[in-house]
């Protein structure tokens, strides 16, 4: 079933130069698939216009059928999750205080999270590996500590559809892989995910979808294993890429 369509999407910024050019795409339910492509290319826009944080009147998106242009914002949240790129280190939020964020969408005006909403954020909190920092600001945080406690809040609300811009970015490998379990545990609960990454590797490791794109556009769609080649992914990236079999080491990567 699809849960996500992208129709004849383009946009522009105020510079009138053309990021995205007629893209359109669909996304099965309870599915991975990883945006690749050269910085610049509009993988973040791309996100962005999905999470109806950029907006364009030109094209339609629709969740689940339904057009995002004709949904509140608060049946937006309930419907996507969106984690941007690594932001700057100013919020002086409580990380668990933030963490109940992730459940605004189900409370009245000024209502208080409900003790059943508390033990579910404390539970995600243990399994992201976060139990340590929940009474510490957020801005007191390392970058990979900050990004594990936004891809935990994303979780926490619970949508059917999550975004997930560069996630790996701050991570180093025990928690890159930490995250790769969790995603793949997500797929396996029927959760849809769309994630960007520079590394072409996340795509094998978590099995998933590609959708590679260049200048703007979507150039191939597909599984994986018949994107994530040498001869493909060097017109995109240029002709330095070779094969693992052909290097004199044994690259370290993460466990399937």
């Amino acid at each position: 079933m699809t849960l996500l369509e992208v129709k004849n999407l383009s946009y522009s910024y105020k510079t009138n130069q053309t990021v995205l050019n007629s893209i359109n795409l669909k996304i099965e339910e309870g599915t991975i698939n990883v945006l690749l492509g050269l910085n610049g290319c509009g993988k973040t826009t791309l996100l962005k216009l999905i999470a109806s944080l950029l907006k364009t009147k030109t094209s339609e998106i629709f969740i689940n059928g339904k057009s995002l242009n004709n949904l509140k914002n608060n049946e937006k949240a309930k419907l996507i999750s969106y984690v941007p790129q690594l932001s700057s280190n100013e919020e002086d939020f409580l990380v668990k205080d933030f963490l109940l964020f992730g459940f605004v969408s189900d409370l009245k005006f000024y209502e208080k999270p409900k003790n059943d909403q508390v033990k579910k954020m404390h539970e995600a909190a243990a399994k992201f590996d976060i139990e340590l920092l929940l009474n510490k600001k957020l801005n007191e945080l390392s970058g990979g500590e900050r990004q594990k406690v936004y891809i935990c809040s994303a979780y926490l609300q619970d949508t059917p559809l999550i975004l997930l811009d560069e996630p790996m970015s701050a991570l180093d490998l025990k928690n890159q892989s930490l995250i790769i379990r969790i995603l793949k545990e997500l797929r396996e609960e029927g959760k849809t995910i769309v994630l960007s990454t520079h590394n072409p590797n996340i795509a094998l490791i978590l099995n998933s979808n590609v959708i590679l794109m260049n200048n703007g556009e979507i150039c191939k769609f597909g599984h994986c294993k018949d994107i994530v080649k040498v001869d493909i992914l060097k017109e995109i990236y240029g002709g330095q890429l070779i094969s693992a079999k052909e290097v004199e080491y044994d690259e370290v990567t993460i466990s399937r």
